[in-house]
Parts: C-alpha cells; structure tokens; sequence
C-alpha cells in the first residue's frame, strides 16, 4: 500500500515537470538520500512550435514555482513564472514572461505512464499577465487566485490578482493592487533588483486565504515591505477597493502561511526590492485585526534563522505544523530550518525551538526554500541551483527537530510544493 500518508507536488521550476513523491516511501530508512520515493515526474508546461510548421519542435520552460491541490486531491493547479517562454528565452532572462496555470488530473499524475509527459495535463490556463508567482484556492474551492509579480519583460511592475473560475478554466475578475504613486518612478524598472527604480510597484509574491469573516485574502507585497489584506467577496468581482488594509513587516514578503484555525498568517520576510538588504525575521499576522483595518494586526516579529546585524537569514518560505502549534521557517541564506513555538513567539518570548541544519545529497549548500505540512511532518525543499533533479525534500519532524527522510532528484532550484490528501492506493 502507498499513498497512506500522502504524497507531495513538487515544482521543478529550471525542470519543465513536478515529482509526485509518496510520502510513506520517503519515510522508510532504506531510501533515505534517494529518489525511490519519487512516483513519477509529469510534465506541466506546453510543447511549442518554434520553426512554424504545425510539428512541435521543443518544450516551454514554463518555471512551474508554485502548487494548489483541491481539497478533494482531485486537481492540481502549477503556476508557471514563465508560461510558454522557451528555455532559451527563460534563460536569457527568466522574468516578465506571460503566465500560465497547468492544471493537472492528480491521479493521473501519480501513474508512473505519464512520466515525462503531458498525459496527467488537462488543461492550460492563461492568466494574460505576467510573472506569477503565489497562488491559492478559496475556502469553497470554486475559484484560484494568482499574483501577478511582474510587467512584461521586468522584474518590476506586479500589480494584480488574477481570479480564475476553476470550473471554466478561465480568468474571471483581475483585482488591482495599489501603487505607491508617491514614488519618483513612474513605470516598471528596467534593472534588476535590489535597485532603487523599485518601489512604485507592489509586486505580489506570496498569498494565503483565510475562511474567517466571510474570507480575507493577504497578499505578501515583494516590492513594497507589506502585506495587503483583501475582502475575499469584494476580490472575486474585481473590485478596486477589495483592499481594507496594509501590514507592515520587516522587508520584502515571499513565503506566507495560514494557520489550521484560520486565525493567524505567517510572512517570511526575505528581502528588499529597493536596497541591497535582507530580511531575517518572521511576523505572525492576527486575521480578525487585519480585516478590521486595524494597525496592530502584527502581533508578533521573531527573528530566526541565526539572523543578526551582520548575517542575515534570509527567510523564504513558512508552515504551521497540523495543530498550529509550531511554525517551520526555511531560511536560504544561513542555510537552516527553525522551528518556533507559535505562542511563545505571540507572547513575546524566546520562540525558537530548533535549529536544523539539514544536508543536500549533493554535499552542497542546504538552500532552504519551500516548505508545506503532511501529516506530522514538515517537507521542505532544498539544495542549491544545479542541473536537472537537484533538489532535494526533507521530512522534518516538527516536534522533535530530526529530518525524518530525504527525497532526492525532485527538481532543479525547486520553489513550492504541496500535500495531496492521502489515499489507499
């Protein structure tokens, strides 16, 4: 029997697939450090046709960064940074490509037939924006939010939630985020960042949605240094004044998590899209305060990681264990996970409980990234940008600070993944 304790999603982003990994099979000692867990790698981006004449002749980078999984582990929705852009143009420069959301038939994805194919693929969604990064489903399950990151051809210009009806397959509304008008910039940077042409732009990174009070949405502002939060009914029509408020955190967001009860959300703080800065702290967000528009709806900031003056952690991606109790924090450039105590960190106490430091099968740097809860453990992605398959997955045991079980070959600079439902089969 496999598939009893769930099997993860992983994006293979610089790979044009997933790895479904079987989670029961990772666990067992004999495939530690291997790629036996691994059920099969599915293709999630498109073929193209790039000479014209009706064959196709080469396969799209797509950058698959992010998952969602329906509640029934029926579907799975891969947001593509880089859509249908060849691998020759995502490599000359891997922002600013047009979206796309690959929609998969999970069951089929976990055949082993449709390895390496688009046979578990049942449908292509664009989202006729740019550069997609965060996603989620709605607590009704019936429509996926989208960021948009960036403007065509830059880094910079992300203004917009995209709605897309699950149903349809189509986009249904565009929510548009505020700028900061304020700003001497007037139109998408043409650099790089850090620089200082950022900041006119909020370029949405991360997203989480929570149930509570008919349905907030926040959203992690990369460019700017805080998180909006949305009224989830008022998104869904497109509505520009969706947004009732704005959290400052301590630099530019990238990895959000919500809470099992739906209560708080956890924003990594990872960097500056303005200055060369990093961030290294974590902030708790209080959901009923948020949708109340007040300004104490960051209840806690916990540096973690190691981070101080002079090195900073970095923090990437964040998720509560099963009973809310824990939070994981991946922090890429100090190269370890930490796991703090949820109501030590509220109540403003010495919150760390552990301090891992994992290692890659490729004897690299650890490079922690994306993290999601299955089960009792928490499976995070990991190992340093490389060829083909050179991620990584630990299996980390919250309570007890010990990596459980390590995956290896699901990806290359892997970002996201997600938990599919157990099943018996």
């Amino acid at each position: 029997m496999t598939g009893s304790k769930g099997r993860l999603i992983v994006s293979g982003r610089w790979d044009d697939n997933v790895a479904i990994v079987d989670v029961e099979t990772a666990l067992r000692p004999e495939n530690d450090g291997t790629s036996n867990a691994v059920i099969s790698r599915p293709r999630v981006t498109p073929d193209l046709d790039l000479d014209g004449d009706g064959v196709p002749d080469a396969r799209a980078s797509g950058q698959p960064v992010a998952v969602a999984v329906d509640s029934a582990g029926r579907f799975a929705y891969v947001v593509c940074h880089s859509g249908d852009a060849s691998p020759a143009a995502a490599g000359a420069y891997q922002h600013g490509h047009p979206g796309l959301v690959t929609v998969l038939d999970v069951a089929a994805a976990t055949d082993p037939a449709h390895d390496d194919s688009l046979g578990a693929v049942v449908g292509f969604i664009s989202t006729g924006r740019t550069g997609p990064v965060g996603c989620a489903l709605t607590p009704d399950g019936t429509k996926l939010l989208v960021n948009c990151g960036e403007d065509a051809g830059s880094e910079d210009g992300g203004d917009e939630v995209t709605v897309i009806d699950v149903a349809s397959r189509s986009v249904s509304a565009r929510v548009p985020l505020k700028l900061n008008l304020d700003y001497p910039a007037t139109e998408p940077s043409r650099h790089d960042s850090p620089h200082e042409s950022f900041g006119r732009y909020p370029n949405p990174t991360g997203l989480v949605i929570s149930p509570l009070g008919g349905g907030v949405a926040f959203i992690g502002n990369g460019g700017f240094s805080d998180v909006s939060v949305l009224r989830l009914d008022a998104a869904l029509t497109g509505d520009a004044d969706a947004e009732v408020n704005r959290v400052d955190v301590e630099t530019g967001p990238f990895g959000m998590a919500l809470s099992p009860d739906g209560a708080l959300v956890a924003v990594a703080s990872r960097e500056s899209m303005t200055r060369p800065i990093e961030g290294g702290t974590v902030s708790l967000i209080d959901v009923a305060r948020a949708a109340a528009g007040r300004d104490d709806a960051e209840v806690a900031r916990v540096p973690v990681g190691g981070t101080d003056e002079t090195d900073r952690s970095r923090p990437f991606g964040v998720s509560f264990s099963q009973d809310g109790a824990l939070l994981v924090v991946s922090c890429f450039r100090t190269n370890v996970i930490s796991v703090l105590d949820v109501e030590a960190a509220v109540a403003g106490r010495p919150a760390e409980r552990h301090r891992i430091t994992p290692a890659a099968p490729n004897g690299g740097p650890a490079r922690p990234r994306g993290i999601v809860t299955c089960g009792r453990y928490a499976c995070v992605i990991g190992g340093a940008k490389g060829g083909p398959g050179s991620s990584c997955v630990w299996l980390i045991d919250p309570e007890s600070g010990e990596v459980a079980g390590t995956v290896s070959e699901v990806g290359n600079e892997s970002y996201f993944l997600a938990a599919a439902p157990a099943t018996s089969a």
